[in-house]
């Protein structure tokens, strides 16, 4: 028996202890809970202000092709997901094809697959494909990375002593000291040393070619295993570019690109050596299942952007553990109690640097922490 959408619940969450909010948004959160007539729910997120995801999912339709997205889903059966989300994106085209409504879309998108797992008893990986591996290599995000080296030691030391054998550090405004930036870079490496694998995160620091191409020598001395996010994604010649000078891996698309059809210039381009979508803003589960596919053959290779709560970090399992390559998990380092206290049973760093696959809980397998919850939810609501 099909599932009915009964309810549709959008809850902006805001950590009371919200500290550093220059560039990533892990201290505010919206939740989305869709509640199906068999009793059970999904749940979903998205990297993205809560307030206009909310807004975008809450609001009564101006016509057929502007429609709130609660009232395209309540009432539908769950039969089949992918359903959904075209509905969802056809009666959103007048908010446009980019952004927001891709956001929107991409949380109730999730939370509409962990619903329909849930009701099959089925732990979401199935759905991307065979299960190919039952742990994960993960990586820290460590984001803002400290400028002092007696600084950055002790806090990137905490890390390595967790388990994690795989760091990513962020551009930060202290790079355009060129001299201190290498000179920091060097003794990163030598602190950790050189087993330990270390990912650049650019994060839309620079703009242009000309600020990244003095630091390219030295992060091939010193075994970057990708350049994410180098330029932004308005500058497709710029990439072209770097791409042309360096063998280092690009990432491309975390916090920008949506939908597989805004990945296709960059592919035919030739720079997505990785392609790192958020699924949390890139379409969600649905269209994470037509990226795959459509890069099944191209040698690009998939690892998901993830800096959000334990949602995040499931979906992201979820998929990876279905791919034939061992790729390895963003683990956002975060200390906002919605990254750190959101689900009751987090994941968990092994001895060995990796993240265990929860197959054999139905759906995502995320148990929410409904007393946090009530705690940051926004007054207004």
């Amino acid at each position: 028996m099909s599932v009915r959408i009964e309810n549709i619940q959008v809850l902006c969450l805001q950590d009371p202890q919200a500290d550093y909010v220059r560039f990533e948004g892990s201290y505010q959160n919206v939740l989305v809970i869709v509640h199906g007539d068999n009793g059970l729910y999904g749940i979903g997120e998205s990297d993205s202000p809560p307030a206009i995801i909310k807004a975008l999912i809450d609001a009564p339709a101006y016509n057929h092709l502007s429609c709130g997205l609660a009232g395209l889903l309540k009432g539908e059966y769950l039969d089949d997901p992918i359903r959904l989300w075209h509905k969802m994106f056809k009666h959103t085209s007048w908010h446009g094809r980019h952004g927001v409504a891709i956001h929107a879309i991409s949380a109730l998108d999730i939370a509409l697959w962990d619903l329909y797992a849930r009701s099959e008893d089925k732990p979401l990986l199935e759905y991307f494909g065979p299960q190919q591996h039952r742990r994960l290599p993960a990586y820290a995000t460590v984001y803002p990375m400290k400028e002092q080296p007696d600084s950055f030691k002790i806090q990137i030391g905490e890390f390595l002593s967790q388990g994690f054998r795989r760091i990513k550090i962020c551009v930060e405004p202290w790079w355009y000291n060129y001299d201190l930036a290498c000179s920091n870079l060097r003794e990163l490496r030598e602190f950790i040393g050189p087993d330990i694998e270390l990912m650049l995160d650019v994060a839309l620091e620079f703009q242009h070619y000309a600020q990244l191409e003095p630091f390219i020598d030295l992060l091939e001395e010193l075994d970057v295993k990708w350049l994410e996010a180098p330029f932004p994604l308005d500058n497709l010649s710029d990439h072209q570019r770097l791409k042309q000078r360096t063998s280092l891996p690009l990432g491309i698309g975390d916090l920008g690109l949506t939908t597989v059809r805004e990945y296709q210039p960059w592919l035919d381009a030739g720079v997505v050596d990785i392609a790192q979508p958020d699924i949390t803003m890139f379409g969600g589960v649905s269209e994470a299942m037509k990226l795959q596919n459509t890069l099944a053959d191209t040698g690009s290779r998939i690892i998901p952007h993830g800096y959000n709560t334990d949602i995040t970090i499931a979906v992201n399992t979820h998929f990876l553990a279905a791919q034939e390559a061992c790729e390895p998990l963003e683990f956002s380092t975060s200390p906002s109690v919605l990254r750190r206290q959101l689900a009751l049973n987090p994941h968990q760093l092994d001895d060995d640097g990796m993240i265990a696959v929860r197959a054999e809980l139905p759906g995502l397998g995320v148990d929410l922490n409904w007393a946090l919850i009530k705690a940051c939810t926004l007054n207004s609501q």
